[in-house]
């Protein structure tokens, strides 16, 4: 039987810049449309195809609204439709959150045309009219007197505010006034608008939001005048800068959190200047310890470490780290949280219906001695997992669908698997970086960031084999496979994120499958296998290998913790009454429930990734959603049980931590109401508190 990958192609090139949707339309006013209008005019910037990886209208996820890619108007300008009956205001709050994705260069309105009939000599009038009117109206001086200022508030002391005020223009031009057009841009970057129009003669205003600390912000104000039914802008002020500040944001320790006399040295990983938030900060490291005097050493901004003096021999102290600057203080808390730029993308590790991996990171991020093999595409270079990865194998055994000229080899390298209809998905490396990315202060975290990855490649351009997969599985155990060489570093967890598209039993008739044979002996080798449930909104006892034992089999939920809208399910077996398919859920990413997820997530993973169409190109990072995502979520939380308990049993690994542990589905859910989902979300932090437990 025929395998495909489970979990949807990344739907475009990751804009991290820029608002969100609702903050863009909170802060470009809609103007007054006295014309009809329908759908867009957008150009995109140098290099950039107006057609995503997906083959969906760039920008299609920043609009936050269904695209339709037109016409080739030339100089990089294309007509877009918007699906739907929308008014012309909508479709502007459209065109403006469509203007902040740094790959559109400019959006324009498609007004719509009549043809010149019966009423045809008026028509022109009018036009004509409008732009004598146009013409006819002088612009007014520039504004006077802009001055841009850190605007810090005690009563919100992390954000990040900026204060900008200016003179009214001397002379207004042969117009009256309608309001101001402020622009703004961070550092050297190009100028984007703030307020196309503020309409209103008010002079100043409060900056709140799209700021981070110790950055320098520039701004230019115009006044906008109209008569006859037109406007126009007048000349743009002085630019102006500012700098805002915040109380910094809490140190994370590098080292252990416990020193005695002879480990006296307190660590802590360096802070940005956003997170200090202000010049001039300091760090303040105090031990305690029960029946002895507090002992405290002090360093400078650029500094990650200080050495205590005095402290008293044969006790142990526990440690903190307090930075301050001028507008406040943290101290560093009891978990673990992470560096990397993109973590508070990564709403599955830490939000509300998240699987708790900062409490769970307080206990180990994982231990380099487990290693989680990915059965998948195969790997590409990338500096999230290149520190990360252990040797791997390739047991793709056709050259064709392999595209690398034979068969089974040790090189796991994802050639693409791209068609003539779809890009190359890249998924063994989206996977992976779910599972152990690296915490680096780049890009992403992963689940189990301490461990190994082993990839495993089984699928190749035209799917994959079973026979491969059953191959790839007991390699990937240290089961000796005829034709490939011993595993050097055999695997504690197998992550299968993978099916089939339509229903395919596990078995056929009374016997055990040579697959479900394989998962025997995988697990009698001390593995837990992981897979994934199946995208196709239909029973999970339909989709293989899922449908397998012994495996973890997982469902997908999405940002509000509900059961992804395309994610397979259980169904009550009529004998039992017992739920069966899903054992558990895991966050997988619902482009459906977007809803108050970070800007440009969509409800998706984000997770590591390559920028190729077809061959493999740069490095980079992407969404993605499907049970392809919460799979290795789960793989990532056994492997940190792994990690602290390296000798706990499959059997014991489901009934004594995972299981217990879930994370119930609230009562209003569907999955709490209908009993599809499994036993509830995985919980990481759970998880190994469960495990810690144990004998």
């Amino acid at each position: 039987m025929k395998l495909r990958l489970i979990g949807s192609i990344a739907v475009g090139l990751l804009a991290l810049t820029g608002v969100s949707p609702a903050q863009a339309a909170s802060t470009a006013q809609t103007p007054q449309f006295d014309f009809a209008i329908k759908n867009l005019i957008v150009k995109y910037a140098d290099g950039v195809d107006a057609l995503a990886a997906d083959g969906q209208p760039t920008g299609e996820n920043t609009a936050a609204a269904d695209l339709v890619s037109g016409r080739d108007l030339g100089d990089g300008w294309h007509t877009v439709g918007i699906a739907g009956r929308l008014t012309a205001d909508q479709t502007w709050q459209i065109a403006q959150r469509l203007q902040q994705d740094p790959r559109i260069a400019s959006v324009d309105v498609d007004r719509i045309l009549s043809v010149a009939s019966a009423s045809g000599a008026a028509a022109k009038s009018s036009q004509l009219a409008l732009s004598r009117a146009y013409a006819a109206i002088k612009p007014a001086s520039a504004v006077r007197s802009v001055v841009a200022l850190d605007d810090f508030k005690s009563t919100a002391p992390t954000t990040a505010r900026i204060k900008l005020s200016w003179k009214a223009p001397a002379t207004l031009g042969s117009a009256k006034l309608s309001g101001y057009m402020i622009q703004m841009k961070r550092g050297t970057a190009a100028w984007s608008t703030l307020k196309a129009n503020t309409r209103s003669s008010v002079t100043s205003i409060a900056i709140a939001s799209g700021l981070t600390a110790a950055n320098t912000y520039s701004f230019r104000v115009a006044a906008l005048t109209s008569a006859s039914g037109v406007m126009k802008a007048g000349a743009y002020s002085p630019t102006v800068s500012a700098v805002p500040t915040t109380a910094p944001t809490a140190p994370m320790l590098a080292g252990s959190s416990t020193v005695t006399t002879k480990s006296p040295v307190v660590s802590w990983a360096k802070q940005t200047a956003e997170q200090q938030g202000a010049p001039g900060a300091t760090y303040v490291a105090t031990a305690t310890a029960a029946g002895q005097a507090d002992v405290s050493c002090v360093a400078g901004a650029t500094d990650t470490s200080c050495s205590l003096a005095g402290l008293v021999d044969g006790a142990s102290y526990k440690v903190a780290v307090v930075v301050k600057n001028k507008r406040g203080s943290a101290v560093s808390s009891a978990g673990f949280t992470p560096q990397d730029a993109y973590y508070a993308k990564q709403w599955y590790l830490s939000g509300d219906h998240g699987i708790h991996a900062p409490t769970a990171w307080a206990r180990t991020l994982g231990s380099s001695s487990v290693v989680v093999a990915v059965l998948d595409t195969g790997i590409t270079k990338h500096p999230d997992l290149d520190s990360q990865m252990v040797s791997g194998y390739d047991f793709v055994s056709s050259a064709a669908s392999g595209r690398d000229g034979d068969g089974w080899d040790s090189d796991p390298t994802d050639m693409g698997d791209y068609s003539s209809a779809e890009p190359s998905s890249w998924h063994g490396t989206h996977v992976s970086g779910i599972i152990a990315a690296a915490t680096n202060t780049i890009g992403v975290v992963g689940v189990a960031p301490g461990v190994r990855v082993q990839m495993v490649r089984v699928l190749g351009a035209d799917s994959g084999a079973e026979s491969d997969l059953i191959a790839g599985l007991k390699w990937a155990a240290g089961i000796s496979v005829a034709g490939a060489p011993a595993n050097p570093t055999p695997a504690k967890v197998i992550n299968l994120s993978m099916g089939t598209d339509k229903p395919t039993p596990c078995r056929i008739g009374s016997s055990l499958s040579a697959t479900e044979e394989a998962l025997a002996l995988v697990k009698a080798a001390g593995v837990t296998t992981i897979t994934a449930a199946g995208n196709y909104n239909m029973p999970a006892s339909y989709s293989y290998p899922g449908n397998c034992y012994p495996t973890l089999n997982v469902g997908a939920t999405g940002f509000s913790g509900d059961r992804a809208a395309y994610s397979n399910y259980s169904v009550q077996d009529s004998s039992s009454g017992d739920f069966i398919g899903v054992d558990l859920s895991a966050p997988g990413g619902d482009s459906k429930d977007y809803i108050g997820t970070p800007e440009g997530s969509n409800g998706r993973i984000m997770s590591t990734w390559n920028d190729g169409k077809t061959t493999v190109g740069n490095p980079t990072y992407d969404y993605m959603e499907g049970t392809s995502m919460a799979a290795p979520v789960v793989s990532g939380v056994v492997a940190l049980v792994y990690s602290i308990k390296p000798g706990i049993s499959f059997d014991d690994m489901w009934t004594k931590v995972i299981q217990p542990s879930l994370t119930p589905f609230e009562a209003s859910t569907k999955c709490a109401q209908t009993k599809v989902c499994g036993g509830g979300i995985v919980n990481a932090a759970g998880a190994l508190a469960a495990a810690s437990a144990l004998p």
